[in-house]
């Protein structure tokens, strides 16, 4: 089943989707499970989330968050650029913040260690500059594009002025 994610603004910002997925009471962002491909294949989602510091939710779950019923702190990032101020570390305890009487849930996601921090920084190097360059030539695409249907029409105003 697929699974939103939670992160901190420092991810979304990362991403260039702080304007395109919702934010929560928190001031942190749900994702998709398909942004996470920027960082490394699903099958490493684990891994991802424990470097970048987010929380695989169900369906329900986001939804609990997007209310404001219920509210997750995010786990420390282990790397350093995604480190946020209110993250909190919580070290294998999946406990959750409760607000208006909810009761506490646990998350789904369970923290397993398999010593390869290397995966997602390989990866997220080479996809996230790969991006970036693809998204500034379809930019200049558009703009070449434009200025061609531009220059004909001038022209041909140009040609009908002079038969006149």
């Amino acid at each position: 089943m697929a699974r939103y994610i939670k992160v901190n603004p420092l991810v979304a910002d990362y991403l260039n989707l702080c304007n395109d997925r919702n934010t929560v009471k928190d001031g942190n962002y749900l994702l998709w499970q398909a942004d996470m491909l920027r960082f490394g294949p699903l099958t490493q989602l684990t891994e991802t989330l424990k470097q970048i510091g987010g929380l695989a939710l169900m369906p329900h779950e986001a939804k609990e968050e997007q209310d404001g019923t219920v509210v997750r702190d995010l786990p420390i990032a282990e790397d350093p650029r995604f480190v946020y101020g209110n993250s909190v570390n919580t070290e294998g305890d999946n406990s959750t913040q409760t607000t208006e009487g909810v009761q506490e849930t646990e998350d789904p996601q369970p923290s397993v260690d398999t010593g390869d921090n290397n995966s997602a920084e390989t990866t997220e190097g080479v996809q996230g500059d790969g991006a970036s360059s693809s998204e500034s030539e379809k930019d200049s695409q558009v703009i070449n594009t434009e200025q061609q249907t531009d220059k004909p029409e001038a022209n041909k105003e140009e040609k009908e002025v002079e038969h006149e």
